[in-house]
């Protein structure tokens, strides 16, 4: 992977966007960087790697679809290896990668979520949850996913890298309405937050929420990161926890597994959306909490 060559594509701004901080990194002199007009164009170029991040489950059926069924024959022939780092059920994992396998044999479809946030993404240190159909293709994608994160992490089979980002997520849900509500707490009782939080992440509360995204802007100050101190912009946004907890609490359902805990974390993530607070990182549940 000494040089690259990049297609981007994207339907909103965000394609000129990164194709403008590309060129003043200087990301270009190491590798060919070009932009797509549309899907079809992508796939007729006969990628080697096609690497997603969708919104949705529907959104990545549609493009991996898409993309798979307008390759060139000659694809076949070397295969094409997809890589979607969304965030979606392992139901539609597993149906996309059957669906990618039929076209041939050669291609493949590895679910990779991530974790790590927009600083995770910014600073490549992100995790990657992958499952793969074979140790095979799991060698072939570690060099290209290690330019983007830290961690290469195998699940399992396919399917497994979007049930363990699920699993990871109920969990981080709970864990920040855990930290808002002893943030709240400690502050009526006239404690500086920033002791607060000093205090937990040296003691058994220390976990990603106190320490790295702290929901309290005071503290989140003083610790040196954290989308509280941007007014809640910029993090993980409410709407996609809420989205995260709905594919959670569904595959819950299909496996006949009781999670209350999940089911109050999206029913309080669920008002904080209808509160007009969805494109806010999903620790402004501090505020929601607190009436503002």
């Amino acid at each position: 992977l000494a040089k690259l060559q990049f297609t981007v594509y994207d339907m909103n701004e965000a394609k000129s966007k990164f194709m403008k901080q590309a060129t003043e990194v200087g990301i270009g002199s190491s590798t060919v960087l070009q932009s797509a007009s549309d899907l079809t164009t992508l796939a007729e170029a006969s990628p080697d790697f096609v690497v997603t991040s969708l919104p949705t489950c529907e959104a990545s059926e549609a493009v991996v679809g898409s993309i798979v069924n307008n390759l060139p024959s000659s694809s076949s022939a070397t295969g094409c290896l997809f890589i979607d780092t969304s965030t979606i059920s392992p139901a539609v994992s597993k149906k996309l990668h059957q669906q990618v396998k039929s076209v041939s044999h050669l291609h493949d479809y590895i679910d990779a979520p991530v974790s790590g946030g927009v600083t995770g993404a910014t600073d490549a240190s992100l995790t990657f949850m992958t499952g793969c159909s074979s140790e095979e293709t799991f060698q072939k994608i570690q060099p290209l996913l290690k330019r983007m994160g830290k961690a290469v992490l195998p699940c399992g089979t396919s399917g497994s890298g979007s049930a363990v980002k699920l699993c990871n997520n109920a969990a981080l849900a709970a864990q920040m309405i855990g930290i808002c509500e002893a943030m709240s707490l400690g502050e009526s009782l006239g404690v500086d937050p920033s002791v607060l939080a000093n205090v937990m992440n040296v003691s058994t509360a220390k976990c990603w929420s106190s320490e790295v995204n702290n929901p309290h802007p005071i503290a989140a100050k003083s610790i040196g990161s954290g989308a509280s101190v941007n007014d809640y912009e910029g993090g993980f946004g409410t709407a996609l926890m809420l989205k995260d907890l709905n594919l959670a609490l569904d595959a819950a359902v299909e496996e006949g597994k009781s999670m209350p805990l999940t089911g109050l974390s999206r029913q309080l993530y669920s008002l904080a959306d209808n509160r007009g607070l969805g494109r806010k990182d999903f620790g402004v549940m501090l505020q929601f909490l607190n009436g503002k």
